[in-house]
């Protein structure tokens, strides 16, 4: 997987490049959910990748991205994208971002508008975390760092997937790709998602056209949310997919890949 560095910082991506004889293809950047790296657009970059082309990050600590010395903030993740643009070359994009993706997609969609053709926000919200829920993962994360993810299986899984969804058969790859993080990067990777700030006020000034997605049993971002940010973002529309949790594109790809594509073409035409 290609790198790049931002200070001592190492940053893993993938990108399709463009389609053969498409040079000037719309671009589509893939923002992942906390606890899962790029990987978890695979269904919808395969589907995409013939009409655009698709470009995913790994958040610092993430994937294939390797722990780094601090900067773990949506502030900082932020800034990382940007970066990653510029060292591509990549002026202007469709944004596609899944929970802790769309607290970065939102804050770029309204500090850079310049480079954010379309958002899409899944399974996210503006809000800051619940009080309840920062505990609950400060201290789930404390336990993974001293065990690793298998001891809780049983508590984080619910949290992520909808109950139809915790013995599908890709479960056991992600928890094992889980494991192979370095702990203590994944750690302060939790820890800077339930201490985020809101970007309420952000999101009022977003001007991109934006699609919002949810699982109907998102446990971490439940409907409601995610409905608010219709009320902040002008230029919006909603789409609830039924049997999905909070990974929602990998959960139900073929749902979710339908409903994007068809965003993606109406503008991008």
């Amino acid at each position: 997987m290609p790198t790049f560095q931002r200070g001592h910082t190492t940053i893993a991506y993938t990108d399709t490049g463009a389609p053969a004889g498409r040079e000037d293809a719309p671009v589509v950047f893939f923002a992942h959910g906390l606890l899962f790296s790029g990987w978890m657009f695979q269904h919808q970059i395969a589907a995409l990748s013939d009409r655009y082309r698709c470009v995913a990050i790994d958040f610092r600590g993430q994937g294939d991205s390797p722990r780094a010395l601090g900067g773990y903030d949506m502030d900082t993740l932020t800034s990382d994208v940007t970066e990653l643009l510029r060292h591509l070359q990549i002026s202007v994009v469709n944004f596609v971002g899944l929970s802790m993706g769309g607290f970065v997609g939102m804050r770029l969609a309204a500090r850079n508008p310049e480079i954010v053709h379309s958002l899409t926000l899944m399974d996210t919200a503006a809000t800051a975390e619940e009080p309840a829920n920062r505990s609950r993962y400060k201290m789930l994360a404390k336990v993974y760092r001293a065990a690793g993810i298998k001891p809780l299986r049983s508590r984080v899984a619910p949290i992520m997937l909808a109950r139809q969804n915790l013995s599908a058969p890709w479960v056991d790859e992600w928890l094992a790709r889980l494991e192979r993080n370095d702990r203590a990067g994944l750690v302060k990777a939790i820890e800077s998602v339930a201490d985020r700030d809101p970007c309420e006020a952000e999101a009022g000034r977003i001007i991109a056209p934006t699609l919002v997605v949810v699982g109907d049993e998102d446990a971490a971002t439940p409907p409601a949310k995610s409905r608010r940010l219709l009320e902040l973002i002008s230029n919006t529309t909603f789409h609830e997919i039924p049997g999905a949790g909070h990974s929602s594109s990998m959960e139900q790809p073929t749902r979710v890949t339908s409903v994007l594509e068809a965003f993606l073409s109406e503008h991008n035409g």
